[in-house]
Parts: structure tokens; C-alpha cells; sequence
């Protein structure tokens, strides 16, 4: 009988064991996908930065692309204008040509009117001048004909590289804008891919964690206290909101923030900080879910936006008791526990009574 009795003290105390290390296995596995919510949430923060110094490039790019297209139009508009000062370049060329070949084909047709032969017709030294003068200044006429013929010819050449080189150059300009700009929305857009996994892997962290949470709520419920601090969200240390005067995140004015929220998955449990009797459990305007417990020191602790209270109106609670579930019920803008701590029923500051 003794050895049966035995038999039954060590199954107890072994399936005890085993249940204290699944639940501790729990917690370290919530305290890990903690972690990796924290290192996905603090990547999502840089990709968020990255994509917006991408899109102040992107739209640099679109501008110099803008500037370029307005350029483009100045040049095609410069370019339509060499291109008929060309053209009347061309009729000048030719009207120059034919009437400078129309001379060279009489000279050549009939010698008697070649310059020598004028001059040597001359029938007195009067005539003689006056006939080199007549040649002097159809040579000369003959020679500016040329030189505007050849300067024209010149000009034209000119005008078609200046038009080809413009043409290149803002083709040349056109495409590099182009593909930095593509380059910088093909980069964007990895990043925003990369940034919606990082969503979804946030989303499914989460439930795991929401998951784990019920079932240690569930299994910290049945031992009753799960902690000795006087912290009142064990395993969560980060604060979203401090007291103190704050822009409100809801009506967007400044308000006087009366205790500091803990932001946690909805279902986590909150514990007494201290011992006490439970004395207000349940709804109190924008706190939503609230729970008060007047401690025996004389001060009262009171837990706000709560999915869930665990104990009720005039319960004794023990100092690490869980006694709500954190949520977000009232004038909230997500899962976390609104934490105040009231002396003869003022408002202070909770983190001297809690660290």
C-alpha cells in the first residue's frame, strides 16, 4: 500500500514537473516570437524609410524627366527653325550657283567679253580706266558671290551637325532619366514585396503568439499567481505611451496622459501589482473593460481597454494574480493595457510604484 502510495506522491509530482516545463517551454517560445515580431516590425521601420528616400529620388527623376521633355520641346522648336533657315540657305546656294554659272557659261561662250579682251578694247586711256574699273568690280562682284556662296555652304553644314549633336544629346539624356527612373521603381518595388512578407510574417507571428498567450492565460489562470514582481504585464517591459501631457492619438489634441499604456497581444494577461481588494469591475466610458483594485497600502491600481476581467467586484487578489486580459475595448487604437495609479483618488505618475 505504501509502495502504491508512493508510486501515485511521484506520478503527481513527475506529471507536475512535466506540465511546469510545458508551460515554461510556452513562455520561451512566446519570449522568442516576441523577439522576431520585434527584429520584423524594426525591418518593416527601415524598408518604410528606404521606400519613401526612393520616392523623393523618384520623384527628382521625374522632374529632370519633366525639365528634359520641356527641353525637347525647346530644341525641336530651335531645331524646326535651323532646319528652314537650311532650306532658305539652299534656294540662297542655288540662286547664287546658277547665276555664278550663267556668268562663267557667257565668258566662256563668247571671248570677246573675257576680262583682257574688254581692256584691250579700250579706244582711249579715259575708256581704258574706265573699262579696268567695269572689270575690277565685276571681279569683285564675282569674288563676294563666291565667298557668300561658300560661307553659306558653311553655314548650312553647320546648322546640320548643330541639329544632329541637339538630337543626340537629348535622346541621350531622354534614355538615362528613363532607366534611372525605372531602375528606382523596380527597386521599389522589391522593397514593397519585401515589405508586405515582412507583413505577413508579422500577422502570422502575431496569431502564434495570441495563440501561446491564451494558453499560458489559460494555465497561469489555474495556478493562480505567475508573478512575485510588481510589474503588472510580465514578459512585456516596452511602453508605448508615458504619463505626462501628450498629443492624444485618437482627437489629436493635447491631453494629459494619466498612467502609461504596455502595448501586448489581445489576451495577454495583466497581474496585481500588489495585494489588494478588487473595488470597480467593468465598463467606465472611453477606458473600456476597466478593472480598480484599492491595494492594502491605501493606493489604487486601475487596468484600462481590457478584452477580458478575470476577477470580479470585492475579490481578494494576491500580489502576481492575473486578473485581466489586455485588449483594446473603450478609446483605443490597438491591444495594450492603459496603467494608472491613483493616491486619495488623484492621478500620478506609476512607474516609482512598479519598478
Amino acid at each position: 500500500m505504501k509502495k502504491a502510495i508512493s508510486l501515485l506522491a511521484s506520478a503527481i509530482i513527475v506529471g507536475g514537473s512535466t506540465q511546469i516545463y510545458a508551460e515554461e517551454e510556452k513562455k520561451e517560445t512566446k519570449e522568442s516570437l516576441e523577439k522576431k515580431l520585434e527584429v520584423n516590425q524594426d525591418e518593416q521601420e527601415k524598408i518604410t524609410k528606404e521606400i519613401e528616400a526612393l520616392d523623393l529620388d523618384i520623384q527628382e527623376i521625374q522632374k529632370k524627366i519633366e525639365d528634359t521633355n520641356n527641353q525637347i520641346v525647346s530644341l525641336d522648336s530651335e531645331i524646326e527653325s535651323l532646319t528652314r533657315k537650311s532650306e532658305d540657305l539652299k534656294i540662297e546656294i542655288e540662286k547664287n550657283e546658277e547665276l555664278l554659272g550663267e556668268r562663267i557659261k557667257v565668258m566662256e561662250s563668247n571671248s570677246s567679253l573675257g576680262y583682257l579682251e574688254v581692256i584691250l578694247s579700250s579706244e582711249s586711256i579715259s575708256d581704258l580706266f574706265d573699262n579696268i574699273y567695269m572689270v575690277k568690280q565685276v571681279v569683285e562682284q564675282d569674288r563676294e558671290l563666291l565667298k557668300t556662296l561658300n560661307d553659306n555652304k558653311s553655314e548650312l553644314e553647320n546648322n546640320k551637325k548643330t541639329v544632329e549633336s541637339k538630337k543626340k544629346e537629348v535622346e541621350s539624356l531622354r534614355v538615362s532619366l528613363e532607366n534611372n527612373n525605372k531602375t528606382l521603381n523596380d527597386n521599389k518595388a522589391k522593397l514593397e514585396e519585401l515589405k508586405l512578407k515582412l507583413e505577413q510574417e508579422e500577422n502570422e507571428l502575431e496569431k502564434e503568439i495570441e495563440e501561446l498567450t491564451k494558453q499560458i492565460v489559460l494555465s497561469d489562470e489555474q495556478i493562480g499567481v505567475i508573478s512575485s514582481g510588481s510589474w503588472p504585464v510580465p514578459g512585456i517591459s516596452r511602453i508605448s505611451s508615458p504619463y505626462g501631457y501628450r498629443i492624444h492619438p485618437i482627437f489629436g489634441v493635447q491631453k494629459m496622459h494619466t498612467g502609461i499604456d504596455i502595448p501586448a497581444p489581445t489576451g495577454t494577461p495583466a497581474v496585481a501589482i500588489d495585494d489588494g481588494v478588487v473595488i470597480f469591475a467593468g465598463v467606465q466610458r472611453g477606458y473600456g473593460n476597466t478593472l480598480m483594485i484599492q491595494h492594502d497600502d491605501g493606493k489604487v491600481s486601475l487596468y484600462a481597454h481590457n478584452s477580458s476581467l478575470v476577477v470580479s467586484k470585492g475579490d481578494r487578489v494576491q500580489k502576481g494574480q492575473v486578473v485581466t486580459r489586455i485588449g483594446s475595448t473603450g478609446n483605443s487604437t490597438g491591444p495594450h493595457l492603459h496603467f494608472e495609479i491613483r493616491i486619495n483618488g488623484k492621478h500620478t505618475n506609476p512607474m516609482p510604484y512598479i519598478k
